[in-house]
């Protein structure tokens, strides 16, 4: 891990999760963030943008409040609000630059919270699912799911081992325990975007909606809405957008 330390992977025998053992090297693989290596930032907030849309029109209430943890330097959050979602930013390790002024404040719910690239950054995700749970009934997040066979670590490039902060790696079955350990339910595609949620949703609706091509054809028709950026130039500076 991080071309210095010699780590131990734990994997659990009933739902195949994987995690390290203690990871004493996170104060350094945070020195930084977002890893030097995450060159598919940008390419993956952008991807994400039209699935998220459709999912929160088609399967919550548009016109609510929501959430990205962990959202990072926040540009995922000026997307969504530009697309016309009232997103808000939290993320306890990185500065906030493109959505400063739409931070989280504590109190109140979510129709959703979004956690993208995070799962796999926590040492205690049930613990860390407990509190997102506590806001909201539906959490969309994104991980990758551990191929089977497991590959060793080195053999699969989301052990992330360069960065040194992916430290627990997920089976469809391990994310299924742990949104059971909340009353959650999961829905999932099966590789990388997955719905834990209390709101009865017709089986295999959620994958449907988060293929590339019915996302290409449907967001245009059913997650179209009016763009959040007048009004949050207004906000932020007292002024009209147009003069």
């Amino acid at each position: 891990m991080l071309q210095r330390h010699d780590v131990a992977y734990y994997a659990c025998p009933k739902c195949g999760l994987v995690c390290t053992e203690r990871p004493h090297w996170l104060q350094e693989a945070y020195a930084n963030p977002i890893a030097p290596t995450d060159i598919g930032l940008v390419a993956r907030n952008r991807a994400l943008v039209r699935p998220t849309t459709l999912v929160l029109a088609v399967l919550c209430n548009g016109g609510g409040r929501f959430l990205d943890f962990g959202g990072g330097n926040g540009l995922f959050v000026r997307m969504m609000r530009d697309t016309g979602f009232d997103f808000r930013w939290l993320d306890p390790w990185t500065q906030n630059l493109f959505a400063r002024g739409f931070e989280h404040h504590p109190g109140g719910r979510y129709e959703a919270v979004t956690a993208f690239e995070v799962f796999e950054h926590l040492p205690e995700p049930r613990e860390t699912l407990g509190e997102l749970a506590a806001i909201t009934d539906t959490i969309l997040i994104s991980t990758e799911i551990l191929p089977a066979p497991r590959p060793q670590p080195e053999a699969w490039w989301y052990y992330a081992l360069e960065s040194g902060q992916h430290v627990t790696l997920y089976t469809v079955k391990a994310l299924e325990a742990l949104g059971a350990a909340h009353g959650l339910q999961l829905h999932t595609n099966g590789i990388n975007l997955h719905l834990l949620t209390r709101r009865k949703i017709t089986r295999g609706l959620f994958a449907c909606l988060v293929r590339p091509l019915v996302a290409r054809v449907l967001q245009p028709l059913v997650g179209r809405r009016a763009s959040l950026l007048p009004a949050d130039f207004t906000t932020l500076t007292g002024r009209h957008l147009d003069r």
